[in-house]
């Protein structure tokens, strides 16, 4: 019987779900955690696999040989740096997004990786949803024909993320960063990850500015970017607005044969449903899909992609492509003087 990988998580306040998700895949154990909060160790290692070590220094998870792999769960400004040093320690790597702040720190990462023969993940869980699953399958098949527009949106009414999310330093970015990392990362995948050319971008913070507690990055960002092929992609992000939901989450792919939506249900950011809109000369037919069959697991997909050695659901590569895009779309709004204000 082939022994389980054993993992170690490092940052456990959004890293918990992380441990219970690795802890149940087959395959896998978590053998250690690390987190300078003392509650959140105990409680995780609650969650672990038997004989798991909890530890609040880095350093000593790292040094653990028998450790296979680390999952990087830390502030945003400090991924690049953990996720480093877990590779030149020989371990594994799986980080949440974004992977770094920028795209050479995330382009170095994969040097790293590929020199040492080590599987770099990037966590951008979204692709692992039913209806975005189901979704990518229909563009891979050609249903849509072809691709000459898509549009990607997250609204938030009222939810900027607080405490370090706000500092530059700290978090990278804003709105851009956090929310539309996932939202490019998940076209570009569907559409097989096109080179992006020119692209327009702008950034606001006019709303978190007006808080005591707004700090630095922007609460509203948007662009739009050029494809090789030339289908064009629309990006928008907000924090806060006077909007009409408090969550409102769209993805649009529209193509020559057919157009795919998919669409949270409420004011959930997990929870969507697909819709494929075809027709011809006047005939319209709309399908909608509530119920879909599962897509992959990140974690089981992780422990395969470290035993046969292949690509992870979201390889560091890919991840580093979309950093790249960002880099641009920030310099694009600095450039044009609709950077943050």
């Amino acid at each position: 019987m082939e022994e389980r990988l054993r993992i170690g998580v490092v940052g456990l306040r959004h890293g918990a779900r992380h441990v219970r998700g690795w802890e149940q895949a087959p395959g896998a154990t978590v053998a250690a955690v690390c987190d300078l909060d003392g509650a959140r160790r105990e409680a995780a290692r609650a969650d672990a696999g038997p004989g798991c070590v909890a530890v609040a220094e880095y350093g000593r998870l790292l040094e653990d040989p028998g450790l296979d792999a680390v999952v990087v769960s830390v502030p945003n400004g400090l991924h690049a740096d953990f996720a480093e040093r877990a590779l030149l320690a020989g371990k594994h790597v799986a980080v949440e997004k974004p992977m770094t702040l920028t795209g050479p720190e995330a382009a170095g990462l994969v040097r790293l990786a590929d020199e040492r023969g080590l599987v770099l993940a990037a966590l951008h869980d979204f692709r692992a949803d039913p209806a975005h699953w189901a979704a990518r399958e229909l563009v891979r098949d050609g249903v849509l024909g072809q691709v000459y527009f898509a549009r990607t949106v997250w609204l938030r009414r009222d939810n900027a993320p607080g405490s370090w999310y706000r500092k530059r330093t700290s978090a990278g970015g804003g709105v851009l960063l956090d929310l539309g990392t996932h939202r490019i990362d998940l076209v570009l995948w569907m559409l097989g990850f096109p080179r992006v050319g020119e692209l327009t971008a702008a950034t606001s913070r006019r709303l978190l500015a007006g808080r005591a507690d707004g700090g630095d990055v922007e609460d509203t960002a948007v662009g739009m970017l050029h494809l090789d092929g030339g289908a064009v992609l629309s990006v928008e992000t907000s924090f806060m607005g006077h909007l009409p939901r408090a969550e409102d989450v769209l993805l649009e792919i529209r193509g020559t044969r057919g157009t795919v939506r998919v669409t949270n249900i409420g004011d959930s950011y997990r929870d969507y449903r697909l819709t494929l809109l075809r027709g011809n000369r006047g005939r319209h037919e709309e399908t909608t899909f509530p119920v879909l069959g599962p897509g992959p697991s990140m974690y089981e997909d992780f422990v395969t992609a470290v035993r046969d050695g292949r690509d992870p659901l979201c390889p560091g590569r890919e991840a580093a492509m979309v950093a790249d895009v960002i880099d641009r779309m920030y310099a694009a709004a600095e450039t044009a003087g609709r950077g943050v204000e």
